[in-house]
């Protein structure tokens, strides 16, 4: 009983923790370097009473370059979709359901997120729908139909893209995918060479 107790506490202190790091960047917009798979993990913690009871959760997380993005907002994207693929799957079937979620960097330099479940997934009428704001499948009173359009509006504002994939009976996969910090720095390195090459009008006679 005191391990219980012991591990209980441990991960309260987490989960408040997590909240305070999520909380502290919801009044500001400041970006910095965030590493998305700590990101992810927060999501987690805060996630994990949903998924736990439903689905053994596996990571794949490879050396990912960071990001230029603003943490809370990233876990928000994130805890929104966990809960989704953890909403998707039966109570109970925790051994035969997985939740996989992926870290990884593409060749051109950006850095792919992936939450994929095992549920019954997502029927084609639907699929092109879900981003679409106040559309929702969940029962009246469980859902806004807000989560996923928000998700959106919050990655195409980090200059990413957010999409699904799915085919029914065969789970579903959702891909984030953000520009790494190097990749907008390269970016911006033409136009900062050129202002800086030009000519100062303050200095011409």
């Amino acid at each position: 009983m005191i391990d219980v107790a012991r591990e209980g506490s441990e991960r309260m202190r987490d989960i408040v923790r997590e909240l305070r790091t999520f909380t502290r960047g919801a009044g500001e917009e400041k970006r910095a370097l965030v590493d998305v798979r700590r990101v992810m993990d927060a999501s987690i913690n805060l996630a994990w009473n949903e998924i736990r009871h439903r689905a053994r959760l596996v990571k794949e997380y490879a050396d990912v370059p960071p990001v230029l993005a603003t943490e809370a907002r990233l876990g928000q994207v994130f805890l929104n979709i966990l809960v989704n693929a953890a909403q998707a799957l039966e109570v109970g079937d925790s051994p035969q359901n997985v939740i996989c979620v992926r870290a990884a960097k593409q060749p051109e330099g950006h850095v792919t997120v992936e939450v994929s479940d095992t549920g019954p997934g997502i029927p084609p009428e639907i699929l092109d729908r879900i981003f679409d704001p106040f559309f929702t499948t969940k029962p009246a009173g469980l859902g806004t139909g807000l989560g996923l359009w928000i998700c959106q509006g919050i990655v195409t504002s980090l200059s990413g893209q957010i999409t699904a994939e799915s085919r029914p009976g065969e789970g579903a996969t959702f891909r984030v995918v953000l520009p790494s910090a190097t990749s907008v720095e390269d970016a911006a390195m033409p136009e900062a060479q050129a202002e800086a090459s030009a000519p100062d009008a303050r200095r011409l006679d």
